[in-house]
């Protein structure tokens, strides 16, 4: 089992034209882990798995489109912010750092 992590760095967001994507979105987020593209599938659409491209360290994540604000919103408002891919799984984690209970946001 092979556990790939680390801090996000840094992101890019795309809304791609309804053709030929129908719709959906993706957001790449980049790390010490590499590379980690998060494809946004309109909610009645069944997901692919997730995966890690063969000797890359890209990996391939899929969500719903009602994930993405919520994801949006932790990677502009938080800080730090991390990425895990477990290749035994495939399963993914994007997680906050420790905060202090009760801290509240600053304006």
């Amino acid at each position: 089992m092979t556990v790939f992590s680390g801090a996000i760095d840094n992101y890019t967001v795309n809304v791609l034209s309804p053709k030929p994507y129908n719709g959906r979105r993706l957001m790449n987020i980049k790390g010490s882990f590499g590379t980690a593209i998060l494809w946004f599938y309109p909610d009645d659409a069944t997901l692919p798995d997730n995966r890690k491209r063969s000797n890359q360290n890209i990996f391939d994540v899929y969500y719903h489109t009602s994930f993405w604000r919520p994801i949006l919103d932790v990677l502009r408002n938080e800080s730090p912010v991390y990425f895990n891919f477990s290749d035994t799984s495939n399963a993914t984690q994007i997680y906050t750092g420790n905060e202090p209970v009760g801290e509240g946001e600053t304006a």
